[in-house]
């Protein structure tokens, strides 16, 4: 074995030792929070920065596509970094930190979800995130949250949140793309069951 293999599996071990101590009723409690906002016809808003701001895109690719099968109507899903002309106007025309409340207001409902991506939970720049889960909180709404390291505010403020329990910006996020397959899996099976109807 090379010193690169050791390195590889050393890898490997740490990324399931993570994935074994996920908190399987916060999953599955994302779970049911996302169906109950696709049964009420809500919509599902997704946010993130840098890194994450790509699992948030990736979180809204799968709930509009991946997880309905045919004949049956999307989820409504948006990722509020998709718009970058929208975007950079309110970062640049407004508080930076409301980059996303500003594009909730008016018309984020009590049916909806707000998704927020953060590896450190809403430290330095994020706060963003943490107004905007705020915003959703007082509107009424759901808001999940994936987070890493102590999780920060979004993990103590969110609705539900899944925390990476690891002090690494790249094991987190490659983790939160794990727990979105398994949110997109878990999703889809239960919406392709033939008592569902497909209203």
């Amino acid at each position: 074995m090379t010193a690169n293999d050791s390195k590889i599996e050393a890898f490997f071990e740490e990324t399931v030792a993570l994935l074994r101590r996920l908190d399987h009723s916060a999953i599955d409690r994302a779970r049911g929070i996302l169906l109950d906002c696709y049964r009420k016809r809500g919509r599902v808003y997704t946010a993130g920065n840098g890194g994450s701001a790509s699992t948030a895109q990736h979180f809204a690719c799968d709930l509009g596509k991946f997880v309905i099968p045919s004949g049956r109507r999307p989820f409504d899903a948006r990722c509020l970094t998709d718009n970058i002309s929208l975007y950079t106007a309110w970062a640049n025309d407004a508080a930076r930190e409301d980059v996303f409340v500003n594009q909730l207001r008016g018309l984020l409902t009590a049916n909806d979800v707000l998704l927020a991506v953060s590896v450190h939970g809403g430290a330095g720049f994020s706060a963003d995130l943490v107004r905007a889960v705020r915003f959703a909180n007082e509107a009424g709404a759901k808001s999940l949250a994936l987070v890493g390291f102590d999780g920060g505010l979004l993990h103590r403020e969110a609705t539900c949140s899944i925390l990476v329990p690891v002090e690494s910006t790249p094991q987190t996020e490659a983790i939160h793309l794990v727990i979105e397959h398994l949110l997109m899996a878990l999703l889809k099976e239960h919406l392709a069951r033939p008592d569902i109807g497909t209203d």
